[in-house]
């Protein structure tokens, strides 16, 4: 957006994190809960000053459908392909830039507003896995970490396997 500064060139609110895995937990320290899910995707999401609504259909088609996850074959494939799990983690820490020694935020988006575009786009995403037959079938899961919260992530990866993605 126009007037918005973003810590990367062609960035526009939205910096997406996705890694394949074999197991992943995430426990919220402010609670019990723990969320478990097996081979899939996770998405360590961060949206800045400026994102909307909008391109929040675009972000989810995109990484649902990106072929990232190798299948028997040894071919890459989608998550909905696959088909896997999708766990997504808020990660506002993706917004940061270094300011001499220490890390600021300064372009991250307000936390009432990411909340919004967090729990839409979350909610999309299981729409879109719910749509798809294979992911029916298999049924597959998506779980989220908690918006705000402080979270304790653990992940067994076939990898190192992590993209950046900015839209």
């Amino acid at each position: 957006p126009e007037g918005v500064q973003t810590p990367f060139k062609g960035c526009h609110g939205r910096r997406i994190s996705a890694c394949r895995f074999f197991s992943s937990r995430v426990l919220s320290r402010s609670s019990d809960l723990r969320r478990w899910i097996q081979r899939g995707l996770v998405i360590y999401i961060c949206f800045f000053k400026g994102a909307d609504e909008d391109l929040v259909p675009k972000i989810v088609n995109v990484l649902l459908n990106v072929k990232l996850s190798e299948d028997e074959n040894g071919e890459y494939v989608s998550v909905l392909d696959l088909p896997g799990n999708v766990l997504i983690i808020p990660q506002a820490t993706l917004g940061g830039k270094l300011k001499g020694r220490k890390m600021q935020y300064h372009t991250n988006i307000e936390k009432e507003k990411g909340m919004e575009l967090y729990s839409q786009f979350v909610s999309l995403c299981e729409k879109e896995l719910a749509a798809n037959p294979k992911c029916m079938e298999a049924g597959v899961l998506v779980k989220h970490g908690t918006y705000g919260n402080r979270q304790v992530l653990k992940l067994d990866t076939n990898g190192p396997y992590t993209h950046l993605v900015e839209f």
